[in-house]
């Protein structure tokens, strides 16, 4: 299984068809994240960086919007770590794992809190993504991840 190097990715959720996208371009704290029909936007573009967490078995990085291009400037989070919970922009840094599975695809979960919480998808339309109770088999707690570019320098 290859798991994403540093670099900027679009996320797909595999049962939906939609892209992991910041809602109207938007890097107001708090403000959505959706899934929404591939568009090329960098609302739907990610910065991957590997983290290191000790003791860790899966692939440990932060995600974070491409918005404006400087590699990252914020993250998606939660207010709290509870089922249908919905997930949101915000500046402070968050680490999750991705779990990967036999089809080149992942579930993300926070490396803290309950690791049976996972990202997902639940409706099929324009939506907002929110955390769900992990259920094997599941497509649209599946992502798969396809580089856009590298990292740019920065200074």
């Amino acid at each position: 299984m290859t798991f994403p190097s540093d670099g900027v990715y679009n996320i797909r959720n595999v049962g939906r068809n939609l892209m992991l996208d910041l809602t109207s371009d938007s890097t107001a704290e708090g403000n959505q994240i959706q899934g929404y029909a591939k568009n090329g936007t960098v609302a739907q573009q990610w910065v991957i960086k590997k983290q290191n967490e000790p003791g860790s078995v899966n692939k440990t990085v932060s995600i974070q919007s491409n918005n404006n291009g400087n590699n990252g400037n914020g993250c998606f989070a939660t207010a709290k770590q509870d089922s249908d919970e919905p997930v949101v922009y915000t500046r402070q840094a968050f680490i999750v794992d991705l779990v990967a599975r036999a089809d080149n695809t992942f579930t993300i979960s926070y490396t803290l809190g309950n690791k049976n919480l996972v990202l997902s998808l639940p409706s099929g339309s324009r939506s907002a993504v929110k955390l769900e109770n992990h259920v094997k088999g599941t497509s649209h707690q599946h992502w798969e991840f396809t580089r856009v570019s590298n990292l740019q320098p920065i200074g």
